[in-house]
């Protein structure tokens, strides 16, 4: 384990990950080539039309799977000396992924799309009775203004095959639900016959609203490889903020900023998976050092 001290220092990550990159400059821009419906990354009226009645959408093949198999190899790299696949955010291709895909962002959220200090990453391994996160809404309050104008949302990117065998994502169409007469609080409310497994792979990435219940499936271990992906969340900044601090798109947070959004997903989350206590300690020690580094 990095100890919370030698946290704060980026050296220290980009050994041990040097496919990747940290950039230390004061205000990190996020360059890269932009995704859109012009050069055939997905067809915005269909992607439309089953969001607005299902809740949801998934686009096969739209994201480099050159750049998704280092990230892979980060998160495994991080998992084999102990720590959390979270930290994967500490290096700036996990940032640029979702920057690519402003256009779709845009295509539902308008020219003013802010991220949400809200994000996460998986390694589902099938050999530790690995599983995703239970079924859950990702905001309990108003993310839908009159079902047709969208406040905030959630992308979710596969580094790694996802499959039913390795715990894949799972949903509960909207238009399923709605016929329930209520809004669903538990899954035991859940018919089986309208669960809909999403199985995909590198170079994917889906989208949901976040009223939509979802979660990750469990993993069988005769499951062939791990189910390891990625998760941010997203707001139209029109509105009203849904958290305290809000995001930029374009440029991505600086070093210390980074690991301390990281550290304080921890605590965060511990209702979602089990993360030990020792996790949730050293966390809350990076938090510490960074405001030490920061002069706070």
């Amino acid at each position: 384990m990095i100890t919370p001290k030698n946290a704060t220092q980026p050296e220290i990550w980009q050994r041990l990950n040097p496919q990747l990159t940290i950039s230390t400059g004061i205000d990190p821009v996020v360059d890269v080539d932009e995704i859109g419906a012009d050069d055939g990354g997905f067809d915005g009226g269909k992607l439309s039309d089953r969001f607005w009645d299902e809740g949801y959408f998934l686009i096969e093949d739209i994201l480099p799977k050159d750049e998704l198999a280092k990230l892979r190899q980060g998160v495994e790299t991080l998992v084999s000396k102990g720590l959390s696949p979270a930290l994967i955010y500490l290096y700036d291709e996990a940032w640029q992924v979702f920057r690519r895909l402003k256009p779709l962002l845009s295509h539902f959220l308008g020219d003013r799309v802010a991220l949400l200090p809200h994000f996460w990453a998986w390694h589902v391994d099938p050999g530790q009775d690995g599983r995703g996160w239970p079924p859950h809404r990702d905001y309990q309050g108003e993310s839908v203004v009159d079902d047709d104008m969208l406040i905030s949302m959630s992308l979710w990117v596969p580094l790694s095959k996802a499959s039913p065998d390795n715990g894949c994502m799972y949903v509960l169409p909207r238009s399923f639900e709605k016929c329930y007469g209520l809004d669903i609080t538990k899954p035991e409310d859940v018919f089986l016959q309208d669960v809909r497994a999403l199985p995909t792979g590198p170079g994917a990435v889906m989208g949901w609203r976040q009223d939509l219940y979802h979660w990750g499936g469990r993993a069988s271990k005769h499951a062939s490889e791990p189910r390891i992906s990625l998760s941010l969340e997203f707001q139209n900044a029109v509105f009203d903020p849904l958290a305290d601090q809000l995001l930029s798109l374009e440029t991505a947070p600086k070093f210390l900023d980074r690991l301390s959004l990281i550290a304080s997903q921890f605590e965060k989350y511990q209702h979602m998976q089990s993360i030990d206590a020792d996790t949730v300690n050293w966390a809350k020690a990076v938090l510490e050092y960074c405001s030490v580094s920061r002069g706070g």
